[in-house]
């Protein structure tokens, strides 16, 4: 947790300098290439490989968590913003990040093989990944505009 929080906040900068997109695409990309990598570096018996593993884990979510946050309040409408972004995040955060453990336990126990929640991570990265290239970038949009870019996307 030390190391995550001031890699949030580089994050955090590098979006507001270079844009929410591009940073959110390229952690969905180094969460799909490196799942299976890092969970071998985990379940790794040395403790230095582990801690490498972790680092690694921490370095994607943390590019990750810097930037969504302004991600999705850009995203959504003025009129609507405070309940569609609580209300999206929180419900996907708990139903899909509820179930997860389950299911990654489950994974484990029915294959045996410890590094199977990678897959989980690659699968989750690969649909964030092309739900991102749907989105428009706002992050130079003027703030009266955020929110209805996304509809005009879509439409």
């Amino acid at each position: 947790m030390a190391l995550l929080l001031p890699v949030v906040f580089a994050a955090g900068l590098l979006s507001d300098r270079f844009g929410r997109k591009p940073l959110l695409i390229l952690g969905c990309a180094l969460g799909f290439v490196g799942a299976v990598p890092l969970f071998w570096l985990l379940n790794h018996s040395s403790a230095v490989l582990a801690q490498f593993g972790q680092l690694g884990f921490v370095l994607i979510i943390g590019l990750y968590g810097g930037t969504l946050p302004a991600f999705l309040v850009e995203a959504a409408p003025p009129q609507v913003r405070c309940t569609a972004v609580s209300l999206g995040y929180n419900i996907c955060f708990g139903v899909i990040g509820g179930l997860t453990p389950l299911v990654a336990a489950w994974l484990v126990g029915r294959t045996g093989d410890e590094i199977e929640p990678a897959f989980l991570i690659m699968a989750s990265a690969a649909v964030t990944f092309f739900t991102i290239l749907r989105f428009p970038e706002t992050y130079r949009a003027p703030f009266a505009e955020m929110g209805s870019n996304l509809v005009t996307a879509r439409a």
